[in-house]
């Protein structure tokens, strides 16, 4: 049986009034998957979404700031929706690597996302769109936008169309909730994320006013997606065989056309 607290020494006495007031904190968890850290990269995402829009609105959106902050909260919310789109519709696959910041391997995403900032902050110090003509500079950066905002569309619909069968990675064994998707957008388009993402890329292009690195994205992408989906194909004619053949036949792609 514990003493009364009147009997307890000075130091017991201190050592209990800092228990009284003190309470331990764990630590907080900085691990890659932990929650801390999807919310600290989700609260980034959406500050520069808000910055973005803000600078896009305030400098008007064809200005090369109000340019630069439109691309910046396009790029955020693409990232912002990878993830989203898996945390709804396929949980299981759920990871800090579903914003796809870096979807490949040999960094070619980054690496191409940088260049092509190098090259429009290069034009801009260069002075190479001053005194154009403004109709045409205003046109150009429309259509890109419009494709931007039409192949990040066409890729989350697709997500979502799909939902747990849909996989950032090509799948090379069929799960138990892989099912062979026809309806919805699937049934204009074979491979709708990746021409979603095709669109996207080279409208960024466009609307930054980036010639080199418009025709790079195309070219490079062209003929990533190709090898790609042929790839993903063999596994789909394993995984789906006659039904998948008819499914070829009366659904087309972009991609064989790029």
């Amino acid at each position: 049986m514990s003493e009364p607290e009147s009997h307890l020494t000075e130091t017991q006495t201190s050592r209990l009034k800092e228990e009284k007031w003190w309470t331990p904190v764990d630590p907080v968890d900085w691990s890659e998957n932990s929650p801390q850290s999807i919310a600290l990269t989700a609260c980034a995402l959406g500050l520069a979404i808000g910055g973005g829009l803000c600078a896009a609105v305030l400098q008007g959106w064809q200005s090369t700031g109000g340019t630069f902050g439109l691309y910046v909260a396009i790029v955020a919310m693409y990232h912002m929706l990878e993830y989203l789109s898996v945390a709804l519709y396929n949980p299981g696959y759920l990871e800090i690597d579903s914003f796809m910041f870096n979807p490949d391997v040999g960094n070619g995403y980054i690496t191409a996302m940088g260049v092509s900032l190098a090259e429009f902050w290069l034009e801009w110090w260069c002075g190479m769109f001053t005194g154009s003509n403004t109709r045409l500079v205003y046109l150009c950066k429309l259509v890109g936008l419009t494709m931007a905002v039409v192949g990040q569309v066409m890729r989350t619909l697709a997500m979502v169309t799909a939902k747990t069968s849909f996989n950032h990675y090509v799948a090379t064994r069929k799960e138990k909730s892989h099912r062979l998707i026809t309806h919805g957008i699937y049934a204009w388009e074979r491979h709708p994320s990746y021409v979603g993402f095709f669109v996207w890329s080279v409208g960024l292009q466009t609307m930054l006013l980036n010639p080199i690195s418009c025709v790079l994205f195309a070219a490079v992408l062209a003929y990533f997606f190709k090898r790609r989906v042929q790839r993903e194909e063999r596994f789909l004619l394993r995984f789906f065989g006659r039904e998948y053949e008819q499914y070829q036949r009366q659904v087309s792609s972009l991609i064989a056309f790029i």
